[in-house]
């Protein structure tokens, strides 16, 4: 395993599918939300958004240019509806392997650590309680304005963990969406296969590393035979 030739000052984590095993509904979340939108007059298929988040975000602004109490409270029972689902995935979630160890290694090297995520924090808690007694900044979804692969949620970290210059620093995430937001913020970026990503897809996106699992990155920032 070729090593990072570069210092690495922190390394900013994904959650789900990287530091824990989650089995989100991803589908159901996504009708759920699909068939309030029809309740409230938007053809699904009519929004741009990717992903259910942004969905939710465009469908909001739409509803809320017509009226701003209504485009408040579709926001609402659509956040609900997305919380459901990940609270439902935390009750059988749990963290993989090694991967207290590895976060304590790094701590003790002087690596600084962040953890940003798409999920909600209630719903983080429940897997992984002292995650912030683990990581020197943690950010869910419910402390940004805008979540990854938009690059504020990493710049965010990088800020708070005093990261000044981002090539210093490695994105760690099991979705494309985590080598696209570290790639926009100039970071090296590393794909873990614990979720449902092939080593052909990281490499296609343009990932500088490709590993089995998270605990691998040891390998990558160390001298593999002091990690």
């Amino acid at each position: 395993m070729t090593a990072i030739e570069s210092p690495t000052h922190a390394v900013i984590f994904d959650y789900d599918g990287t530091l824990v095993r989650l089995n989100i509904d991803f589908m159901g979340m996504r009708h759920a939300v699909e068939k309030l939108l029809v309740e409230y007059g938007i053809e699904p298929h009519s929004l741009r958004g990717s992903y259910v988040l942004e969905t939710i975000d465009e469908a909001t602004e739409l509803i809320s240019n017509k009226s701003s109490p209504k485009g408040l409270a579709f926001h609402q029972k659509a956040a609900e509806l997305v919380t459901e689902h990940e609270v439902k995935a935390a009750n059988s979630g749990k963290k993989l392997p090694g991967v207290l160890r590895m976060l304590k290694l790094l701590r003790k090297r002087g690596i600084k650590i962040g953890v940003i995520t798409r999920n909600c924090d209630k719903a983080v808690k429940m897997v992984f309680p002292d995650i912030e007694r683990f990581s020197d900044v943690y950010l869910p979804r419910d402390c940004v304005s805008r979540v990854k692969p938009h690059p504020d949620h990493l710049a965010l970290a990088l800020k708070e963990m005093e990261v000044g210059d981002p090539t210093l620093c490695l994105m760690v995430g099991d979705h494309l969406m985590d080598i696209e937001g570290g790639k926009r913020l100039g970071m090296k970026t590393a794909g873990v296969l614990t979720g449902k990503i092939s080593p052909q897809g990281f490499i296609e996106a343009g990932a500088d590393y490709i590993l089995k699992d998270v605990t691998a990155i040891t390998g990558i920032i160390f001298n593999p035979a002091t990690s």
